[in-house]
């Protein structure tokens, strides 16, 4: 019997039955197989409409299917049913190993990324200007890929890693921190970055480098005023704490990056609302590594 399953609806937003809200790399679970299945049946009903299935254009479609991406023999004198096609794709979504889902997505996604471009011109995509009028395929599945905590995305027409396991344990490293104002930090750029409902990309990001403020303030003892992060860095040098130049330059530059006018370390204030999940991710990964970083250069 089905059961109720909604990202933000009243279970999952008082935490009585949470979803998922990890990334998702080499395992997907049952809600995102379902909710994959359910993409790619809306992307074919939003491209071929009301057209009989034994028409050249789907007909054409699924031979892509069989022959190229599960290579069986193809028999072009025959009309292949939907049905069929449409079964050997759900059960792949739904029983196959991540890898061979991601393979499956990715040419098909392609294939109608194509398909849409031929047919439908500059009305879908403005060779001239290299531009989209209206979301691409590759932008929508990415759409279905963040909702779902997948791991990966569409760049440049195919699928690519955007986390991998050594950054999502640098996250998990630095919410194990000893220091509860560090972990409410990371904590809370990790649940803006992950609400999907009502992302909040820049406030995310604020909170990740505030952590990093955090920690140093805590090895330092300097708070207020003086305790912006270059005088932070420099204060743990002069305690023995020996930072890489080139680390310490490179934070330097990222708290450079959130503090000024196009940044968003002011969250709610200008350049805020530009910030994307990847800058939002790279900070967060980022800032957990240094974290975790300081913490063992300063045990030592």
């Amino acid at each position: 019997m089905a059961k109720v399953s909604k990202r933000g609806g009243f279970s999952d937003r008082n935490k009585i039955k949470p979803e998922n809200t990890e990334i998702q790399l080499k395992e997907f679970d049952k809600r995102t197989r379902v909710q994959l299945q359910n993409m790619i049946s809306q992307f074919y009903q939003e491209i071929y409409g009301d057209e009989y299935y034994g028409g050249e254009n789907i007909q054409e479609f699924f031979r892509y299917v069989i022959g190229t991406v599960y290579s069986e023999p193809v028999d072009t004198r025959r009309t292949y049913c939907d049905d069929d096609v449409l079964k050997m794709i759900n059960k792949t979504i739904q029983e196959d190993d991540y890898d061979d889902v991601l393979t499956l997505i990715e040419a098909i996604i392609q294939y109608w990324e194509d398909y849409r471009t031929d047919m439908q011109g500059v009305m879908y995509y403005n060779t001239c200007f290299e531009q989209y009028p209206i979301k691409s395929m590759y932008q929508a599945a990415n759409d279905f890929f963040r909702d779902e905590y997948i791991g990966y995305r569409f760049v440049d027409d195919i699928i690519v890693p955007i986390s991998d396991e050594y950054e999502v344990a640098e996250v998990n490293q630095a919410l194990e921190n000893p220091y509860s104002p560090v972990y409410e930090h990371i904590s809370k750029a990790n649940k803006l970055l992950a609400d999907r409902s009502k992302p909040d990309y820049e406030n995310s990001i604020k909170e990740s480098i505030s952590a990093v403020e955090a920690l140093c303030e805590i090895l330092t003892g300097i708070t207020g005023k003086e305790a912006s992060l270059g005088k932070l860095l420099k204060k743990l040098e002069d305690n023995g704490v020996v930072i890489h130049a080139g680390l310490k330059a490179a934070f330097n530059m990222l708290y450079g990056y959130t503090s000024d006018a196009n940044g968003i370390r002011h969250a709610g204030n200008i350049g805020g609302p530009s910030s994307t999940f990847e800058e939002a991710k790279f900070m967060l990964v980022s800032c957990s590594a240094f974290v975790n970083y300081l913490i063992a250069v300063s045990a030592k």
